[in-house]
């Protein structure tokens, strides 16, 4: 019922993926601002007040 070839490749890729962890997390989070950003500057620009 379980393919435990499969869940011990996804264990393995999850390991390989820790000493990058914190790279992706500032990756995530630089993107996320970066996005935020810019949908306030659309915003404002369509005329709503910005939000301190």
């Amino acid at each position: 019922m379980y393919n435990w070839s499969l869940q011990d490749a996804i264990a393995a890729f999850v390991e390989s993926q820790k000493p990058n962890w914190q790279a992706q997390h500032d990756l995530y989070l630089t993107a996320l601002y970066g996005f935020v950003d810019m949908q306030s500057h659309l915003l404002t620009l369509l005329g709503f007040p910005p939000v301190p």
